[in-house]
């Protein structure tokens, strides 16, 4: 059994029955001791506890409703805690703007939403794996992180050595090869539970057999949770001589570590400066020796001209030969090919058909894309109803793999019931869908979410204003 982990939980007592609920998820699993106020009266040794527990607590969770930000008591322990460097996980049991004192300190930390969850069983997944702390297999779906990065025949080989793994045939299993594709299982979830320690088993045993790509995933599962340790990214000091392995096993030839490295380049993480030209030449070595992940993001890099030159021929080429690997993504890029009728004529018809079968397969943005075609009336009438119902579809994607997709639907349904377009007009539900989208990282969404607040009559809007709030 791994270290125990100590949990402070701070709340209004007016939540009491959702901080017992949550309670309850994280007693089910080993390696919890979970501490919150039950029931004791407010006082001078009372604060000194919790002080205490506080300090010797590695996790402090805040449950964020209208009663716990107007509580100086839960003010003072998120403060308390950030002065400690805990790891803070921010719970919304409700829609609300956060006074700014609050806001300044959560702003930076990953949340969970109570309010949005579709089964307790799910958020108990998302809960633990805020943890590592893996569920059993049945909610491996819940924990989905860059399973779809995979082309369908990887996928179809993590099923099969996941079931070998079952039966106890460990002579295929520990094959290197076949090691590397047990710990991607394990590591990004989709066919089973994430599991970071049974990815690490896995990795280790292919590294023992002189596997490089082994070494990546085990450099690369540093850097993680030394991030998921600090919940920021780690310093340059701690990245830099991690970094610089990667580089030279991506120049050594492991196809994982140039796919980082690509990844590292475009956003800039780890100490690199974004460089689109190195991360663009990294990704076509890559999608030329046929890792379809990189042949889709090539297909968008040619027809965008992000890293190089524009080339719709290229960009259909890469765009085939990952739809050939029926990479999910792959469906979406066609589809914008026809919808904008540059690399190929332009062909509403074909663009829909082409976001039907992404949606179908699982990108939950394409059911943002056939919305758009519906609300700009794209080969058909403006059907503003239809645009709605498709916008719904794709709120229901799952957060940790596609959360940009979650930003696009909240703020297209705020739009539609701040404008009265394909439902009845009603700026509270559409303060609440923005609210929704800026949990989910968008700032657009919060602008959007303080300008329908300001035209909520008193009675609505007080609650809900950001200076009231702070108050």
């Amino acid at each position: 059994m791994g270290e125990t982990k100590k949990i402070f939980i701070s709340y209004s007592h007016k939540d009491r029955d959702t901080c017992n609920k949550i309670d309850s998820f994280l007693a089910k699993h080993d390696g919890f001791d979970v501490w919150f106020d039950r029931g004791l009266t407010p006082g001078e040794v009372f604060r000194k506890q919790i002080v205490e527990v506080i300090r010797e607590s590695g996790y402090f969770i805040i449950l964020l409703s209208e009663a716990s930000v107007q509580s100086d008591w839960c003010i003072d322990e998120v403060e308390y805690a950030k002065r400690l460097h805990k790891k803070i996980l921010p719970i919304w049991l409700e829609n609300l703007e956060l006074p700014d004192e609050l806001d300044m300190i959560l702003q930076r930390y990953h949340s969970l939403f109570w309010h949005l969850r579709s089964s307790d069983s799910q958020f108990e997944s998302s809960l633990m794996s805020m943890f590592d702390t893996p569920v059993d297999d049945t909610q491996g779906q819940a924990l989905v992180g860059f399973g779809n990065h995979f082309s369908e025949k990887v996928n179809m080989q993590m099923k099969a050595l996941l079931s070998k793994e079952r039966q106890e045939k460990y002579a295929d299993c520990y094959q290197p090869e076949n090691a590397i594709v047990l710990g991607q299982a394990y590591l990004f979830g989709g066919p089973c539970a994430v599991n970071r320690q049974k990815a690490l088993h896995y990795f280790k045993t292919a590294q023992y057999f002189g596997n490089r790509d082994a070494e990546f995933y085990l450099l690369e599962m540093q850097l993680e949770d030394q991030k998921r340790e600090t919940w920021d990214e780690p310093d340059e000091e701690f990245c830099k001589p991690i970094v610089e392995r990667i580089q030279e096993l991506a120049d050594d030839g492991s196809v994982p570590a140039k796919l980082y490295l690509a990844n590292m380049y475009w956003h800039g993480h780890y100490g690199l400066n974004v460089d689109m030209k190195k991360s663009a030449a990294l990704y076509e070595e890559c999608a030329r020796g046929g890792n379809a992940r990189a042949q889709f993001v090539m297909a968008s890099n040619y027809y965008n001209g992000e890293g190089v030159e524009k080339n719709y021929e290229l960009a259909k080429m890469y765009a085939n030969l990952a739809l050939e690997q029926k990479y999910i993504y792959a469906w979406r890029r066609w589809g914008k090919f026809y919808r904008d009728g540059l690399a190929v004529p332009q062909n509403y018809e074909k663009a829909r058909a082409c976001y039907e079968k992404g949606a179908k397969m699982g990108d939950f943005n394409c059911y943002n894309k056939v919305a758009d075609m519906l609300y700009h009336g794209w080969g058909s009438e403006v059907d503003y109803k239809g645009a709605v119902e498709y916008f719904e579809k794709g709120e229901q994607a799952p957060a940790f793999s596609q959360p940009y997709c979650l930003q696009r639907s909240k703020m297209a349904l705020g739009r539609a019931y701040e404008n009265g377009q394909g439902v009845e007009k009603n700026l509270k539900t559409a303060a609440d869908k923005y609210l929704e989208g800026y949990h989910f990282g968008s700032l657009g969404c919060r602008d959007a979410y303080l300008r329908c607040t300001s035209q909520l009559p008193p009675a609505e809007g007080d609650a809900a204003d950001p200076e009231a709030d702070a108050e």
